[in-house]
């Protein structure tokens, strides 16, 4: 135990996961299910979840690859695609880089940086001058981790045909993108030549635990992903979980609905607080702006939390994001309003000594 507390009662907003839970449907699957499967070895070929997967996006099943979740491509293909010159949107996800960097040789990676001054919004014509300068691939998140911002799907159209033009792979992260209905590129994955759909089932249906998600591409790539995966990748409790997860409409439609308004109250709770400059969001995550007024970085911020029970994500971790920044998962309300109390209490300590002097 740190600081005198138990794990269980500290509040996690560093991982951004479901606050809702698992699905009902899939937690009823596997209390009636679960003791028996794990006997037993699991279906080499995810079949049951990558036909819940064809189902739901309406999509061939051989445009798709389950896997122990999306970090597992993240890692694979590289190695896969033989990268040696990337381009990277950036902020972003610190395992890409790990990933690319992890295969050594001459590989050089290139960041394109959407910058604080232009609220993080993606520059498309930048970027689409960008790629004809010759990449291996491109990697994008969207929406972007830790920002939350969402670029439009006309502009990541436009990003797509540059690509396949440049013969750049295009390696799109889409592993929020349940929170942002309408959003996706899935749809052409299957007919593209270049464009590769990461997606997780860890966020959105709360499975961070069993590792599972899924690989979107054409059917020639998906085969020779297939061949380079470790058998049985995805175990059995995880096919169980994910295949009805994604059946439980019922619980999608509270996700939504729940996660809009709990983001919209605490982005308002945020904005109440002097010097916390929260961005808009289209995820079930805010990134926020400490102002450099308050002499107070990220990493403080975290430290004078920890005692009160509440982890955040310092973001110092994210190419190019400086001290100040730091991001918070959507939590339930009574969660969101302790860590809002908390963020007060913090800053009437810090103004305090500031009057006195």
């Amino acid at each position: 135990m740190r600081h005198g507390l138990d794990p269980a009662q500290i509040v996690d907003f560093s991982a951004s996961i479901n606050p809702l839970g698992l699905s009902p449907r899939a937690k009823k699957k596997i209390l009636k299910e679960g003791l028996e499967a794990i006997l037993h070895y699991p279906d080499a070929e995810s079949s049951g979840l990558r036909k819940a997967l064809a189902e739901t996006h309406r999509l061939p099943e051989n445009s798709l690859l389950p896997g122990a979740g999306s970090t597992e491509f993240i890692y694979s293909l590289p190695r896969l695609l033989k990268m040696e010159r990337v381009l990277l949107v950036t902020p972003a996800f610190s395992e890409y880089e790990n990933a690319l960097e992890s295969r050594g040789g001459e590989g050089k990676i290139h960041f394109f940086e959407t910058r604080e001054e232009d609220g993080f919004e993606l520059d498309v014509e930048g970027l689409l001058l960008a790629l004809t300068q010759g990449y291996d691939a491109l990697y994008l998140c969207n929406p972007n981790n830790p920002t939350g911002i969402l670029a439009e799907k006309k502009d990541l159209l436009r990003i797509l045909a540059r690509t396949e033009e440049e013969k750049t792979w295009f390696i799109l992260d889409e592993s929020f993108i349940d929170f942002v209905p309408g959003g996706s590129l899935l749809p052409q994955a299957p007919v593209s030549s270049r464009l590769v759909v990461l997606r997780s089932l860890t966020k959105f249906h709360a499975l961070p635990g069993l590792r599972a998600g899924y690989l979107v591409s054409n059917p020639e790539f998906i085969r020779e992903a297939s061949r380079a995966q470790p058998p049985w990748a995805v175990n059995a409790l995880a096919q169980l979980a994910a295949a009805e997860s994604l059946q439980d409409k019922a619980y999608a439609e509270r996700t939504l609905e729940f996660i809009a308004r709990e983001r919209e109250h605490l982005t308002h709770g945020l904005r109440s607080i002097p010097g916390f400059i929260p961005y808009p969001s289209s995820a079930n995550y805010l990134l926020v702006q400490l102002h450099p007024s308050l002499n107070l970085t990220a990493g403080e911020l975290a430290a004078r939390l920890i005692p009160r029970g509440i982890l955040i994500r310092d973001c110092r971790s994210f190419h190019h994001l400086g001290p100040y920044f730091f991001r918070i998962a959507v939590r339930t309300r009574r969660e969101n309003l302790a860590l809002l109390k908390a963020l007060r209490q913090i800053h009437r300590e810090m103004v305090k000594p500031a009057e006195s002097r």
